[in-house]
């Protein structure tokens, strides 16, 4: 009979987690069909165009010919091409960019699920840390943008589980080694802000081993980048500066959790919780030890999280202060699942009921109160691209904005409902030849731009008022677009 209770308590147990992981998903499905993508979003999604040549889209990316402007991007051109001829083979669009870059968000919580087990097998535990993980807001808007950020988690979570069974379980083989190697140099050449996190690994290596065979694998990973990135290391480094958010005073009241949390409270929540573990931390210290007592007893997967973390923070500050400021949350996505499974065990080590249950409580309600909070206002691409689907008409000319028309037509003209329903978005040039009925989108004090969309209506929306070649049969107003039917007279 005892067996069989705890078979029934496996196979809930297991029931639960697996809800979880469908609940994660299900949540970056909804974020990825309730929210449009932005300017940087199709800006990037014209740079890796598939169906150009690796010339053009080295000028895209190094040079940052946007057709009609320049925009340089900063992200590694290893992830440019990769990207680009990924999707050359399952297909160039913009719900496939999107999937793309999905599918290693996918895999990152299964990974995240097997590294907590090195903290605690208990389910207790596990259940807190993957909803922290599966619910939080920050995960979900950044993991779906189109930028390296979800294949850079994924692969620091994979390095961090092999650093622990090769430095800490002492698990070596050839096998770990590789994958270890693999993925941390994957980490570091997709997102270079990751060398900090990679630095954290270092620097505990450096902590608890003295054999220095032991970790030859760092500096060999190390040289390997720099050899093979030194050009993009050039680029970013020296060519220009790349940082954009100013290293402000408010950084020290936060420390990013705001947003690493999704709000305000829920942010100020788990930062109070970060300082009370970490404060509690050092006064734990025995400082009586000796050094190789010292390493023997904090030679843990905890301890691991906590010197990342550490040390992640301590090099942000000194980037920033002496060459140029990268104060933005989005720039250490790597570090929030590592901060998860450090709060989160020491809440589950206090044993206090209160805690743990009104965490996941807070989890559950900031998500959903602060669903529909996001930084940056979106255009409705998709309502857009739906009135026109619904429509007869299906030649739309967009008003000249100045700058990024060329990506913005371009992304426009890759969604799957723009290709199978032959939707062709044009630049709009008065000296063209248009068809007898047509659409006119113009993009009116983008939100994203502009911030609150209170401003009087551009002039640019006005090109077919006072024409008398042209009838206005309709026009619709959304945020950041006036979208007219026109009809030849």
């Amino acid at each position: 009979m005892r067996n069989k209770f705890q078979l029934l308590n496996k196979i809930n147990h297991r029931t639960i987690i697996l809800s979880i992981f469908l609940i994660f998903l299900a949540l970056n499905f909804l974020y990825l069909y309730s929210f449009d993508d932005y300017f940087d979003d199709w800006n990037f999604f014209y740079t890796v165009d598939s169906e150009v040549s690796n010339q053009e889209t080295w000028q895209r990316h190094y040079h940052g010919d946007k057709g009609d402007y320049i925009m340089r991007e900063a992200f590694p051109w290893v992830f440019a091409y990769f990207t680009k001829y990924l999707l050359k083979f399952i297909g160039y669009s913009v719900e496939s960019t999107h999937y793309f870059l999905l599918s290693f968000s996918i895999i990152s919580i299964f990974v995240f699920y097997k590294l907590s087990s090195f903290l605690s097998k208990d389910f207790n535990f596990k259940i807190m840390v993957l909803i922290l993980f599966s619910l939080n807001l920050f995960l979900i808007r950044e993991l779906n943008s189109f930028r390296p950020h979800s294949p850079t988690l994924l692969f620091s979570l994979v390095s961090s589980y092999y650093f622990i069974k090769i430095f800490i379980k002492n698990l070596v083989t050839k096998k770990n080694y590789f994958i270890y190697f693999f993925s941390t140099f994957l980490m570091i050449a997709l997102w270079p802000q990751s060398l900090a996190f990679f630095a954290g690994q270092i620097v505990f290596a450096f902590i608890f081993f003295s054999n220095f065979k032991r970790f030859l694998v760092l500096p060999a990973i190390f040289i390997s980048y720099v050899l093979l990135n030194i050009d993009y290391i050039f680029y970013l480094t020296v060519d220009f500066e790349w940082g954009y958010t100013p290293f402000e005073k408010k950084f020290f009241l936060n420390y990013f959790f705001r947003s690493f949390f999704g709000s305000i409270l829920f942010g100020g929540f788990m930062l109070t919780l970060f300082a009370y573990f970490l404060i509690k931390k050092i006064f734990s210290f025995n400082l009586k030890l000796n050094f190789k007592s010292f390493k023997k007893k904090e030679l843990t997967p905890i301890n691991y999280f906590l010197t990342i973390i550490l040390t992640v923070y301590s090099l942000c500050i000194m980037y920033s202060l002496f060459k140029t400021s990268v104060m933005a949350p989005k720039y250490f996505i790597p570090l929030l699942p590592i901060i998860i499974l450090w709060i989160g065990y020491n809440i589950y080590s206090t044993k206090n009921n209160f805690l743990y249950f009104g965490t996941i409580i807070l989890t559950i309600i900031n998500c959903i109160y602060f669903w529909n909070d996001i930084q940056i206002d979106r255009p409705p691409n998709k309502e857009v691209l739906k009135i026109i689907s619904d429509s007869k008409f299906r030649e739309v000319y967009i008003a000249k904005s100045g700058a990024g028309d060329t990506a913005f037509s371009h992304y426009l003209n890759h969604y799957n409902i723009a290709i199978n329903k032959n939707i062709n978005f044009k630049k709009y040039d008065k000296n063209l030849s248009f068809p007898n009925q047509f659409w006119f989108l113009c993009p009116n004090n983008p939100r994203f731009a502009y911030g609150k969309n209170d401003l009087p209506d551009e002039e640019k929306c006005y090109v077919f008022h006072e024409n008398e070649s042209f009838k206005l049969i309709k026009k619709i107003r959304l945020p950041d677009y006036l979208l007219y039917l026109v009809k030849k007279k």
